[in-house]
């Protein structure tokens, strides 16, 4: 199949096109997920595993191999979706982000979209507002003032109701209102979510009539999982209602997973652990980025020890001699300034610098941040290898970000008006 855009290309032009986009050096564990998608879910001698863990450090590339898993199951009929920590503040966001990117490629959702709305109109209903601090409410006066006048006519009771203060009763009483509501609260908006959850599986089971799989990755989970970690089990253990069989969850964070509260799923949890890249993996991927002289390649092995984000930036930032390569300084501080310096055109790398001051970018952020000079960079910025997130919203990142907002910090301070604990 010719793409019309593709019609000016040469073949070599094409081959070294897909060896820098298929490339990352993670072979096995990309043959280990086609695999698992080809297998029968429902197979009783081989069955495919339905549970993900991918774990290792920062920088090591979970999220690049995400995004290679998502390529390879949508090639395997599979509807997919993605969340991480800048689409996830509880349970309802990431409910509503993971069934809008299934919509994108299978059609209007209109029950799940039903129970969302049902969802916010019930929260709005729960926001009744209480006294402020130090007032007391018209009601708890009242209350109090008849229970107060009531007990001061019960024999022998006149001394200590003449010691109660009328204020101070009603604003107790108000702290038991209060708390009484926030447990009411609680409970609704348990049971709100439930109800969502409810909806979801629902929809979950009618694409499973017709895809082959459907797969939901959660990213950077060491953060996810603090709003989806409860949620996640309970829909796991069929708490919201039947599971299909051939729904697959895959998670990536930092960290393994909660010891007590993954206990009665972790022999069902598929681990796979991230390490660096072997001396062959990043040598290949030095040469699929065209860095070639031997020097620089055992600099680059030297300097980046394997971890990929830095082997990127490092031959991105296309040394020449192994000095440029082993110049003093930070790990990541040297592979960022590198890249920075690559960056021959001043406009593009001030707009580098500029973006990784927001935590979150879009094109308004961008322009506000980049200023008028780095209109049209939006789309360069986006495709460069530290900038990650779907939609609208893209993120440095956090080891080039703060990289970067440690440079800039002693490059112009009075600029940027934060003191020395600014940059996390």
């Amino acid at each position: 199949m010719s793409g019309a855009g593709n019609r000016g290309l040469s073949r070599g032009a094409l081959i070294r096109q897909r060896a820098k986009a298929r490339f990352v050096g993670r072979r096995a564990q990309l043959a280990l997920f086609t695999e698992n998608l080809s297998k029968d879910p429902q197979s009783e001698e081989d069955p495919a595993e339905f549970l993900f863990h991918v774990r290792g450090v920062g920088g090591v590339g979970k999220s690049t191999l995400l995004r290679q898993w998502q390529e390879v199951a949508r090639r395997a009929d599979a509807v997919t979706a993605v969340v991480d920590e800048n689409d996830v503040h509880g349970v309802q966001q990431a409910l509503a982000e993971l069934a809008r990117q299934l919509a994108e490629q299978t059609g209007p959702r209109k029950e799940f979209d039903k129970a969302v709305e049902q969802f916010r109109r019930d929260q709005a209903a729960q926001g009744e507002p209480m006294p402020v601090a130090g007032e007391v409410s018209v009601s708890s006066r009242v209350v109090t003032q008849a229970a107060l006048g009531a007990a001061s006519l019960m024999p022998g009771a006149g001394v200590m109701t003449a010691m109660v203060n009328p204020d101070a009763a009603a604003q107790g009483l108000d702290r038991l209102r209060s708390a009484s509501q926030a447990r009411a609260r609680r409970q609704g908006a348990r049971s709100d979510e439930a109800a969502l959850s409810k909806a979801f599986v629902a929809e979950l089971e009618r694409l499973c009539h017709r895809y082959r799989w459907v797969v939901l990755f959660f990213d950077t989970w060491e953060q996810t999982a603090r709003y989806l970690d409860g949620w996640l089990l309970s829909l796991l253990e069929e708490e919201f209602g039947r599971v299909p069989a051939n729904v697959m969850v895959v998670l990536a964070g930092r960290d393994e997973l909660a010891e007590r509260e993954w206990a009665s799923l972790r022999a069902q949890v598929a681990d796979v652990p991230l390490e660096v890249l072997t001396e062959a993996e990043t040598r290949s991927l030095l040469t699929a980025r065209g860095v070639s002289e031997p020097g620089v390649v055992e600099a680059v092995l030297r300097l980046s020890m394997g971890l990929p984000l830095l082997v990127e930036l490092l031959a991105l930032a296309r040394p020449h001699t192994a000095e440029e390569v082993d110049a003093g300084g930070d790990l990541a501080d040297v592979a960022v300034e590198r890249f920075v310096q690559w960056i021959t055109d001043p406009q593009q790398r001030e707009a580098v610098r500029a973006c990784a001051l927001p935590l979150q970018l879009n094109q308004d952020v961008f322009a506000a941040a980049a200023g008028p000079e780095a209109a049209g960079l939006w789309e360069w910025l986006c495709g460069q290898p530290f900038v990650s997130g779907r939609g609208g919203f893209k993120h440095y990142h956090e080891v080039v970000r703060a990289s970067m907002l440690r440079q800039e910090r002693i490059r112009s301070p009075p600029r940027l008006g934060f003191g020395a604990s600014t940059a996390r």
